[in-house]
């Protein structure tokens, strides 16, 4: 059984805060080169906890995007294999909307896919703006640990990191195949 979260750089609040400053430079760079038929995609995991990159995280995050991309024409690609964890930013050639539906479906329903946070980002004033599950009419993200919706599982602390770290254990043991 692989255990996970037993080896990796732990990260904290600094290193967390300037990885996505960068993020949103990269971003702004590439909503720049972006067609009128792309989409600009940043996928990355959502892990609790100090650990958020290792071997396993990286083969998990290559498998689920893998699976993400599997419908899409890639026009760029470019992975970040950071200690903050693994990201991705992809322009695809299909509408923002039709990538947004795609990421709602592989997060709810793709095993892998509930450890993923996939944004699918557009211009609002010259900063990145996420497009929102509200913008579809759809349902707020669940907590991967029970049917409440995830922000306030986050907020209120109501699973500890141990606790989410033993169920993505469990979830990634679950689908190892599937890597």
């Amino acid at each position: 059984m692989i255990d996970v979260f037993s080896k990796g750089i732990s990260q904290d609040i600094t290193q967390i805060l300037k990885s996505r400053d960068m993020r949103v430079k990269e971003q702004l760079a590439l909503l720049k080169k972006l067609k009128s038929n792309q989409s600009l995609i940043n996928a990355k995991l959502n892990i609790p906890g100090p650990i958020k990159n290792n071997a396993y995280l990286i083969q998990v995050f290559r498998s689920g995007l893998k699976r993400f991309l599997q419908e899409s024409k890639v026009d760029y690609q470019l992975i970040w294999d950071v200690a903050t964890g693994p990201e991705a930013f992809l322009i695809l050639n299909e509408s923002a909307k039709d990538s947004k539906q795609a990421a709602i479906e592989f997060e709810d329903n793709d095993d892998l896919g509930r450890l993923f946070d996939i944004d699918v980002l557009t211009e609002d004033d010259g900063v990145p703006h996420p497009l929102s599950r509200k913008d579809f009419h759809q349902v707020e993200r669940k907590c991967i640990m029970c049917d409440q919706p995830a922000k306030v599982c986050a907020r209120s602390r109501k699973h500890s990191v141990k606790e989410m770290q033993n169920y993505i254990d469990e979830l990634i043991n679950k689908n190892v195949e599937l890597l």
